[in-house]
């Protein structure tokens, strides 16, 4: 997963556009325009992980240092997504195309800067998810 342009200074726009529409997709399963419900992730559950993520990015924020330093503190916390999606799937109250998503994410988020990365591609897909199941 490459989260930025090959200059290595700038976010692909595509991780906000098209690829988050894609992922959103996925997750959110249509019968022409209804949503089909035991397929798709319902919007309580894909906020729930999207909020631990920008809790997360508060703390990089808020706490003083320098900051990769900062973010080494609060990786272990990132990578705690990929038992907590795990549990959710155990529990069959998430799709498996939104648990391989957020693994494979996860699994790649190294720095501060590709953390910072992801939650602004999460943030493009939860809204696309939300364009697509706007009532749940």
């Amino acid at each position: 997963m490459r989260y930025y342009d090959d200059t290595g200074k700038y976010i692909r726009p595509e991780l906000l556009n098209e690829e988050a529409q894609q992922a959103a997709r996925q997750f959110v399963q249509l019968q022409g325009n209804k949503v089909i419900e035991r397929d798709s992730i319902k919007n309580s559950q894909l906020r729930r992980f999207f909020n631990e993520f920008k809790n997360l990015e508060r703390q990089l924020a808020q706490r003083q240092g320098e900051r990769e330093e900062v973010f080494r503190s609060i990786k272990p916390l990132v990578k705690m997504a990929n038992a907590k999606v795990a549990y959710a799937r155990a529990r069959k109250v998430v799709p498996e195309a939104f648990v391989s998503w957020l693994q494979k994410h996860v699994q790649t988020i190294e720095t501060a800067r590709d953390f910072e990365a992801f939650v602004l591609h999460f943030e493009a897909v939860v809204g696309f998810c939300y364009g697509l199941n706007p009532k749940d």
